[in-house]
């Protein structure tokens, strides 16, 4: 059967804290990331999944069974928190063996599945050293095959990178992604790393002072948000207040003396929404040219990050020349990455 988890109305209060209403479903085989700035209720959200914090309202759903009311160990989940939690005392076997036997799994049977679940995550050759001392791509394995090895209906990891170099981090990706479909598992996996939630899931949730604020696949999260909010967070540089007059091939959009052409349909006020490596230099075939003189240059990992005054407008694009200040460049962005956030969102 495909595990299945569903959260509806949850509401947990924690002081003045309030998380929720949440109401959402994610479905086995997928991979499905908590994204949000700290203190946005992302850890709290799986804790409650968890079953460490059973909410104020609302249900928890696991393969179609309630469990809000029932402790962690009976709700067939698996939680790795941000620190791994290994147990020093013992060798990585005995970490990867305790939860099978905390169960009362015979112990040829432990043995089988220890040694299939180290196999699978390329850590055999660890199972008899002690945990510390371990690199924290070894501990995160570790930590994965403890997690694993129960069979859980529901993997929650909490910034399972966030202790790691990004050359680590990036090797473990392929990992990572293949676990849902390869153990038929729901994972949920919390970070604020916009990479690494791009790189990862097959569905967003974006979380903001406890609250839902949209969910969806990755491109259209990153490429075309609903909230303003969400578009500062995923990398947005461009978030300039506009109005929109439809046309029939989508809408001329006025920022200041400028008139730009976006292929999305909407009328009124809005925010004219650009991320800054969709910017091209120069004059474009068939694109918005926007001219402007160089007020900042800094340098970013795909080239240089410029900032232009255009007519008093601000444009910040990303470019692979490096301009001088006071210099005069041209700017194309298509009509098709010109996104449109009505203003009253």
């Amino acid at each position: 059967m495909e595990a299945t988890l569903k959260l509806i109305n949850v509401e947990l209060r924690l002081g003045s804290f309030k998380l929720g209403p949440i109401t959402t479903s994610v479905s086995g085989g997928t991979y499905n990331v908590v994204m949000g700035p700290t203190g946005s209720g992302k850890s709290t959200l799986i804790k409650v999944i968890a079953g460490a914090y059973r909410p104020t309202s609302g249900s928890v759903i696991i393969n179609g069974e309630d469990v809000t009311g029932k402790p962690p160990e009976l709700r067939g989940i698996a939680y790795v928190p941000q620190g791994y939690a290994l147990f020093d005392h013992m060798t990585v076997y005995e970490n990867i063996e305790y939860g099978l036997k905390v169960r009362g799994v015979p112990r040829g049977i432990r043995a089988s599945e220890v040694r299939r679940i180290a196999e699978d995550l390329g850590i055999l050759n660890l199972l008899n050293r002690r945990v510390n001392g371990l690199s924290g791509g070894e501990s995160q394995k570790v930590a994965l095959a403890r997690a694993l090895v129960i069979k859980p209906k529901v993997l929650l990891l909490d910034e399972p990178m966030s202790m790691m170099d990004v050359s680590t981090r990036e090797s473990l990706i392929p990992l990572l992604r293949s676990i849902p479909t390869k153990y038929n598992t729901v994972v949920v996996h919390v970070t604020h790393d916009r990479n690494e939630a791009y790189a990862l899931a097959d569905k967003i949730l974006v979380l903001n002072n406890g609250q839902l604020v949209e969910e969806n696949e990755p491109e259209v999260i990153f490429t075309r948000p609903r909230s303003i909010f969400t578009a500062q967070f995923v990398g947005f540089s461009n978030i300039i207040p506009a109005v929109a007059v439809k046309t029939p091939e989508g809408s001329m959009v006025h920022i200041g003396s400028h008139v730009l052409r976006s292929t999305e349909k909407v009328e009124g006020r809005v925010y004219a929404c650009i991320r800054p490596e969709w910017f091209k230099e120069g004059n474009g075939d068939d694109g918005n040219v926007i001219r402007g003189t160089v007020v900042e240059v800094e340098r970013a990992s795909m080239g240089f990050r410029v900032t232009i005054n255009a007519d008093g407008v601000l444009f910040t694009a990303i470019t692979q020349s490096k301009p001088g200040k006071g210099e005069l460049v041209n700017l194309t962005i298509p009509p098709n990455l010109v996104h449109l956030i009505p203003a009253a969102e």
